[in-house]
Parts: structure tokens; C-alpha cells; sequence
């Protein structure tokens, strides 16, 4: 299956990505070694996008300027909420700018998930959000960057049925990418959540490759070793494996307690139980998914 968006692996491939802090993303990287990820996720606030992106490009860029970035972009202030309005007002241009001009002297694709999870209750109003979206593109576009992806990512779990979603979709013209954050297994194990299916079908009918934004075995961890992959980890990349419009994945190495005081979600830390990183790594083995490489290499396998 094959849109031809912008950055989309051609053929039936998947690229492989991990995070969401460089220490986890170091420790994922050893239990797959040799089959290590391309895609790198960082996040960024819209009023310290100045402080702190470089500092997390720079740590992925230690490991090596060939990894991609994907950004997690949310438009919701610590101190001030939902910024909205504010963006669409010119207020956050020069925090935008400054994002355009870093970006375009980045020599790798890079994935934003502008505004991600949108569909959360009470964090977005959908007129904002789109308009919002559009002022962001627009201004990428006006100033001609080329090395950047959108992905309109959402969180199924946080709704109940697929028109609440597509209330916030801003149009096919502004979208390279969907995305869609999976975390308890309930929302994909033996495809039995109805707006996960309807969502992955949604993406095929606007012509989108999906995007796994977030993942995690929350609720499950790590472990309980052969019942834990049995649980979350064989489901999960039997769903992606099975729905040929997902082109990328991507996971938190996370203990949830330890790394953001949710003890709920478990220890998701593949490198901490040998029975999950022995079958971790054997299932980066399988073809379709796209590892890291030399960049000149993999844009070769990639849509422009």
C-alpha cells in the first residue's frame, strides 16, 4: 500500500522508531542492536521551544546526525493552558520562526505531531485546533521548508466515536501524515476496538500512511515475561504487521513509575526482562520494518 506522502517508506515497510528519553532510548537501542531505530521522538512546549528543542535535537544528534526526529509539538502552556488563540494571533511567531528556520538547517526528514492528542477531553476546541494547524503549515510552507513532515496525530482512546476525531482535521492538503497513540491492549488486541479499526480505515480513505505516534505496553510491562508478550507486545505487532496503511511505530522504553510517577502503567523497560528483549529483538529481524541507516541510503526507500 502506497499514498506516496511526504517521507512515507515505499513498499510494504515500517519505519522503526523509539524514545522518549535519551538514557531509555540508549538501552533500546542495545537489546536491538543491529536492527537499532531511525526515528528518535523529542517534545516541545510552544512557548519553550527556544530553551529546550535544541538541547534534544542535540542529544539525538550525539548519537547520530542520521536519526530522525519526530516531534511531539503541543500547543497547551504549564502556565498559561491552551495557546490556541494566541498562535493564531501572531503571538508565538517568533517561538515559530526560530522553529522554521532550526528545522530547515536539519539535513534529515523530520516528523511534527503538531498539537498531539488532540481529541483529549478539554484540550482543544476543534475550530481553534484547525485554524491553528493552518497558521502553523502556512507558515512552514510560505518559507519553503522541505524537510518536514505533518502528522495529524490523535488518541482513539480518548473518544468514542470517529466524527469527534474528524472534527479536529484540518484537510487533506495540510495532513502528510495520521497518527494514532496506542497504549492498553484492549484498544487493538485481536482488532476488537471498533474506532482503532475505524480510525486505521480512515487513513486509507484520505490516503495517509499512519503513524503509531506513542506506544507502550501500559498496563502490562514487562515483567511477567512470556505472559507479558503474550498480553500486549504479540497483539501489538500482529495489529501493525496486519493493517498494511501503518508505516511507523514507534515506542516508549518507559518505566511509568520511575520516569512520570504513572506506577498504573507499569515497567515497559524491554532491556529489564530477558524473555521480552530475547523476543524484542527477533522481531525487528522481520523485513518490513526499516532500521537505521546512513541517511543518503534510506531516503532512497523513501517518498518525497
Amino acid at each position: 500500500m502506497n499514498f506516496k506522502q511526504k517521507f512515507e517508506p515505499k513498499g510494504n515497510k515500517i519505519l522503526h522508531g523509539a524514545g522518549q528519553s535519551i538514557e531509555q532510548f540508549k538501552k533500546y537501542w542495545e537489546v536491538v542492536k543491529g536492527n537499532n531505530p531511525l526515528i528518535y521522538m523529542v517534545y516541545a512546549k510552544i512557548d519553550t521551544l527556544i530553551d529546550k528543542l535544541p538541547k534534544r535535537i542535540k542529544e539525538l544528534q550525539e548519537i547520530s546526525y542520521d536519526l530522525i526526529p519526530q516531534i511531539g509539538l503541543t500547543f497547551v502552556s504549564k502556565t498559561k493552558g491552551n495557546q490556541c488563540k494566541e498562535i493564531i494571533l501572531g503571538q508565538y511567531d517568533k517561538e515559530i520562526n526560530f522553529l522554521i528556520n532550526y528545522l530547515k538547517e536539519i539535513k534529515t526528514p523530520v516528523f511534527i505531531r503538531l498539537g498531539y492528542e488532540f481529541n483529549e477531553p478539554g484540550k482543544y476546541n476543534a475550530e481553534d485546533f484547525i485554524l491553528t494547524w493552518k497558521y502553523l503549515v502556512d507558515l512552514f510552507k510560505k518559507n519553503k521548508v522541505t524537510n518536514v513532515a505533518f502528522v495529524w496525530c490523535a488518541c482513539t482512546a480518548f473518544s468514542r466515536d470517529l466524527s469527534q476525531i474528524m472534527s479536529y482535521y484540518p484537510g487533506d492538503n495540510y495532513v502528510d501524515w495520521f497518527g494514532n497513540d496506542l497504549f492498553s491492549a484492549r484498544h487493538f488486541k485481536n482488532n476488537s476496538d471498533a474506532l482503532t479499526e475505524e480510525f486505521a480505515k480512515e487513513a486509507e480513505t484520505h490516503k495517509k500512511p499512519l503513524m503509531i505516534g506513542e506506544s507502550s505496553a501500559a498496563r502490562t510491562g514487562v515483567e511477567k515475561g512470556e505472559e507479558s508478550w503474550q498480553e500486549w507486545f504479540n497483539p501489538y505487532f500482529k495489529w501493525i504487521n496486519t493493517h498494511n496503511v501503518v508505516k511507523a511505530f514507534c515506542y516508549i522504553n518507559w518505566d511509568w513509575a520511575k520516569d512520570w510517577k504513572q506506577p498504573e502503567w507499569g515497567n515497559c523497560r524491554i532491556e529489564e526482562n530477558e524473555v521480552i528483549s530475547k523476543k524484542y529483538a527477533e522481531e525487528m529481524k522481520n523485513k518490513r520494518y526499516l532500521h537505521y541507516q546512513k541517511m543518503e541510503e534510506l531516503l532512497e526507500k523513501l517518498y518525497y
